[in-house]
């Protein structure tokens, strides 16, 4: 029978994420108005030199080095139209359509709760709108016009898609996405899990024919895909000597940067080192509806923190980690829970320390505090720490072995979720 009771914990999560969102916003209208429409202005760029005949790779098309573009020819048809109005209308048009986005990425989150037996009030439904619309993952990509907004939209579908049996449907959106993208090609390893090899087929079918299809605008201009924009992806430079305490990157490179200052290969190998025994275990069961969320979440979040990611992408983490929010029952919910909250604090050094400062401290405490606080924030970010939790939280439910009748485990919470 569907419970309509209220999980604090959850709204305590989502409210963290969308306040944080919003005051990420602000902030980047005061203070860095300039990033507003950053990325955009590549996409409008690139669309604009294909229509004269321009190289779409290899250049920035809109005059920094750095910021070129880097998807796969075919993606560029989809910013054409927008060139037919000025830059400034185009992105408020593309923002209303990554908007819209995000509002059907929280109704597939709320039916996906409501479906497995937690129905929803109207609070919880207008902080899971107000998280996926405004919260700390997505305001960056809506503010520099990028597309992961949608590219959740689609990871979600294809893992909704997958627990309801449509399996093609499953397999087309998660490959729609890794096409786009490149990173969520990592979270085909839900769909080997699963066996589901009609998914598997229907993913490398949608990735591999758009990448094919992309061919009618040139074999040349896939070759310059492949060889200028997808092989040289990579933020191995940034890593290089350790990643200083306020670098933004989200993974567990961070401290293997610091252990390994010179050597990308060992960073590589120690990500997959720590992280592949972490998905092995949380994808040991997968029997019950509780336990493939748990799967799903380890998967995804593995990848994540295993490549060198930054913060902006792990909006796709909405489907698992909202209905697990509400959903999660039994051992493991607590550091779940907790770690979710930590995880929507992007809080770094100089944070703390201007934090510190504008309390007025008397110098002695002010220096202990920032004697333990330095490394900890050099060694990880908070958000990190809190991944860590949540995967640590996945391990404690499929280890002991988590029901999913949420009346079996209600009774023993308070020792369970110790």
């Amino acid at each position: 029978m569907p419970r309509d009771s209220p999980v604090p914990g959850a709204r305590v999560v989502l409210a963290l994420g969308t306040v944080f969102g919003l005051a990420s916003l602000v902030r980047t209208a005061v203070v860095t108005p300039g990033e507003v429409a950053l990325n955009f202005r590549v996409y409008y760029g690139a669309a604009e030199a294909f229509l004269a005949g321009g190289p779409l790779y290899g250049q920035s098309p809109v005059g920094t080095d750095w910021l070129v573009y880097l998807y796969p020819p075919l993606t560029v048809l989809a910013f054409v139209p927008f060139t037919l109005l000025p830059l400034a209308a185009a992105y408020v048009v593309f923002t209303a359509l990554s908007v819209a986005g995000g509002l059907a990425l929280a109704g597939v989150l709320i039916r996906a709760v409501e479906r497995h037996g937690q129905s929803l009030g109207r609070v919880d439904r207008l902080l899971v709108a107000g998280f996926v619309v405004c919260g700390i993952y997505t305001v960056p990509s809506l503010v520099f016009g990028q597309v992961n907004l949608l590219l959740a939209l689609a990871v979600a579908v294809g893992f909704v898609a997958l627990a309801s049996g449509r399996d093609r449907l499953a397999g087309s959106a998660l490959g729609l996405a890794a096409f786009v993208k490149v990173f969520p090609a990592g979270f085909g390893l839900w769909l080997v899990r699963r066996r589901s090899w009609h998914a598997v087929g229907a993913a490398v079918a949608t990735g591999g024919g758009l990448l094919a299809a992309g061919l009618v605008l040139g074999p040349a201009v896939t070759v310059a895909y492949v060889t200028e924009a997808l092989l040289p992806r990579t933020a191995r430079g940034a890593f290089t000597g350790g990643l200083g305490p306020n670098a933004t990157f989200l993974t567990v490179r961070r401290p293997l940067s610091l252990l390994f200052p010179g050597s990308s290969v060992a960073r590589t190998v120690g990500a997959v080192a720590l992280l592949a025994p972490v998905v092995a275990v949380g994808c040991w069961r997968v029997d019950t509806t509780r336990r493939r969320l748990v799967a799903t979440f380890t998967i995804v979040a593995g990848v994540l923190l295993a490549l060198p990611s930054y913060p902006i992408y792990y909006v796709v983490l909405a489907y698992p980690l909202v209905p697990l929010l509400y959903l999660f029952e039994g051992p493991g919910r607590r550091l779940f829970t907790v770690g979710a909250a930590l995880a929507m604090a992007t809080v770094y050094l100089n944070d703390v320390r201007a934090g510190l400062t504008a309390l007025g401290l008397p110098a002695p405490m002010h220096d202990a505090l920032l004697s333990v606080l330095t490394p900890l924030l050099t060694v990880g970010t908070v958000p990190l720490y809190g991944f860590a939790l949540c995967l640590a939280g996945c391990l404690r439910y499929q280890v002991a072995g988590g029901r999913d009748d949420p009346s079996a485990t209600r009774g023993r919470r308070a020792s369970d979720e110790r």
